[in-house]
Formats: C-alpha cells, structure tokens, sequence
C-alpha cells in the first residue's frame, strides 16, 4: 500500500494501525453515552486492537490524505478512469435490478445548489456509528474528507454543506 498508493499519492500521513494503536499520535476517541444519543454526552471509547482487521479498517489516515486518494481516483492517477468507473458504478444483482452500490463505493444523489447531484463516497465507522466520510462530487469536480473523533457523527452531512459552499461561491462549478 505504500508503495503503490500512498507514495505516489503523498498520502504522509496514512499508515496501518499497530496493535493497539500505541505508535504516533492519535485523536482521542469517544463514543457517546444511552445507545448512541449525542445529547447525553461523550464517554472516552475503550482501545480498539485495529491489526486484525483487513482492508480499510487497518489503515488511520487524515481528511488531506483521504482527499488525496479521492483525487487520486478521480483525477486518474491511481487507476485507469475505465477502472475507476467501473468501481464506481452501480452493481447490478442477478435480477438485473442495480444495488446502488459500486465496489466499495457508496453511490447516492443530494441536493447542491438548487440541483440533484450525484456522491460517490465510502463512510468509516467506529463500533458502529460513522466517524469519517469520504465524498466525491463528479460533477463538480471536488471531493471533500470529514473526520470526528466522536462515534455516530454526521460527517455525510458536514462534507455535503462543505461542498455546497464551494459551489454557490465558485459560479463554474455549478455548471459542470
């Protein structure tokens, strides 16, 4: 993974988790109280042992390094854009009935600026409550990373106000 994607990404700050997550610095977690209701308040998680896992779920990064994969997908510079867009596509079962999900990417539309926009993205979870998105919008050329040390945060929805900013301040954008 570094060699082949983090290197040549300048992902610097994305690496696998050690056992434990006892090596670098690291944001504090918190999970919060009463079946996952905010309003009660923040009790600090238990560690987590993140190396047994695979795929994602070993790797801590930042929202930059995250942007940096994004744009690395979809500026081409990490796959093929035929690679990428068959990743990125709605799956079809059997049936012929589309899933709505590509491989590994979430695919779904949102409302930005007066308009339906289509976000191809991935959300992370902590013990069962996202804690960071990843959010591309192909239509207006951005990809947005928001992160929380905080289980059960709505990142989807702080990325997509990030992203509708961008676009109600910059008129081009809206229209390609």
């Amino acid at each position: 993974m570094r060699t082949n994607v983090f290197e040549p990404l300048g992902m610097d700050h994305t690496r696998a988790d050690a056992a434990g997550g006892s090596t670098g610095a690291r944001a504090t977690s918190y999970f919060p109280r009463f079946a996952a209701d905010p309003r009660y308040g923040p009790d600090l998680m238990r560690p987590i042992d993140h190396s047994c896992y695979s795929g994602a779920s070993v790797f801590v990064s930042t929202p930059a390094d995250l942007v940096r994969f994004g744009m690395g997908i979809a500026g081409g510079r990490l796959l093929k854009p035929q690679t990428a867009a068959l990743m990125q596509g709605s799956q079809r079962l059997t049936s012929g009935r589309e899933t709505g999900y590509g491989l590994g990417w979430d695919l779904e539309e949102t409302d930005m600026a007066g308009a339906v926009t289509p976000v191809i993205g991935h959300d992370g979870e902590v013990l069962g409550g996202v804690a960071a998105s990843l959010m591309t919008f192909p239509e207006h050329g951005l990809v947005v990373a928001v992160t929380s040390n905080v289980s059960y945060a709505d990142t989807f929805a702080v990325g997509r106000r990030i992203a509708e900013t961008f676009v109600a301040r910059t008129p081009d954008m809206a229209h390609r």
